[in-house]
């Protein structure tokens, strides 16, 4: 899971400067919370409100463990395509203001944009090749794209303690992720702007045309 702000250019440079600095996160040694989760080679130490005994919300446990489609499964979002974007360091404070500056209309097209790669990409080793210029040009139709009707629905952060290999050191770091939602006909109905408004800069063969009609043909069975 591709893993996807501050508005404007200034705000990336001040973001790119500090994700890597020192944290800003300190707690005494009586609050340092006991591990409570174990995932793949990290464990969970924090997560956001678990002073307040909240748990990890059902929607991240499910993507960390299995991904979008199981928690577009779930009863709340079964009409909704789902999309989250996440962002780890070693800066707490410089994740926090890219949480609190993230824009659903802003932030929203490089979301689709990557969701849409990875559909025409999963299948295929070169996607450049296999579907010529209009690849590229549905990728940057997609981000300059106007999206509407999306909904932040939730954002969260946990603290992940890396469990050493051989010869690695002990780290730490967060991970943020915020959760966006649309409705699948709104997303259907803007899809297909999207598909009508590429414009592919060179000659697309008779054989690239074919694949692009079957991705097409079936883009949402396994969107």
């Amino acid at each position: 899971m591709n893993k996807i702000f501050l508005s404007a250019g200034l705000a990336a440079l001040f973001f790119l400067s500090c994700i890597n600095g020192p944290g800003k996160f300190v707690t005494s040694p009586s609050e340092v919370p006991e591990p409570v989760e174990e995932s793949k080679n990290y464990i969970i130490t924090d997560y956001k409100n678990r002073s307040r005994r909240n748990n990890i919300p059902e929607w991240l446990s499910l993507w960390l463990d299995s991904g979008i489609h199981a928690v577009e499964a779930m009863s709340a979002f079964q009409d909704y395509y789902l999309f989250i974007s996440s962002n780890e360091g070693s800066n707490f404070t410089a994740l926090n203001l890219w949480n609190d500056g993230f824009s659903p209309e802003l932030d929203f097209p490089r979301m689709a944009a990557a969701r849409i790669e990875a559909r025409f990409s999963e299948a295929v080793f070169h996607p450049d090749q296999e579907y010529g210029s209009f690849f590229e040009a549905l990728i940057r139709t997609a981000s300059d794209t106007p999206w509407r009707w999306m909904v932040k629905e939730d954002d969260f952060w946990i603290r992940r303690k890396f469990i050493p290999g051989d010869d690695e050191p002990d780290r730490e770091d967060w991970e943020f992720f915020i959760l966006v939602s649309m409705e699948k006909t709104l997303f259907a109905s803007q899809m297909d702007s999207v598909f009508q408004n590429v414009k592919p800069n060179s000659r697309i063969t008779e054989e690239q045309a074919r694949a692009i009609d079957r991705v097409k043909d079936r883009f949402f069975d396994e969107f």
